[in-house]
C-alpha cells in the first residue's frame, strides 16, 4: 500500500477527513463540523512549520482529540 504524502494537496483532503472521522467516532458528543474545523486549522498550522511531514496526521489527531476531551466531550 502506498503511503499518502501529508503535504501533497491531493492527499490533504483525504487525510483530514480520515482524522475527523476517527475523532468523531472516539469522542462522544463531538460535532463533526467543529472537529473538521479544528482539524483543518491544526493540520495547516503544523504543516507551515514542519520539516518532516510524516507525523502531521498523528500530531493533528492527538491535538484535536485532547482539545475536544478537555472541552467536556467524552471518549466513546
Amino acid at each position: 500500500m502506498k503511503t499518502l504524502d501529508p503535504a501533497d494537496p491531493l492527499n490533504k483532503k483525504q487525510i483530514k477527513a480520515s482524522i475527523t472521522d476517527a475523532i468523531v467516532k472516539e469522542v462522544a458528543g463531538s460535532n463533526r463540523d467543529e472537529v473538521a474545523q479544528r482539524v483543518e486549522a491544526e493540520y495547516e498550522r503544523l504543516l507551515v512549520g514542519a520539516h518532516i511531514f510524516t507525523h502531521i496526521p498523528s500530531l493533528t489527531a492527538g491535538s484535536v482529540r485532547r482539545e475536544m476531551v478537555s472541552n467536556g466531550h467524552r471518549g466513546a
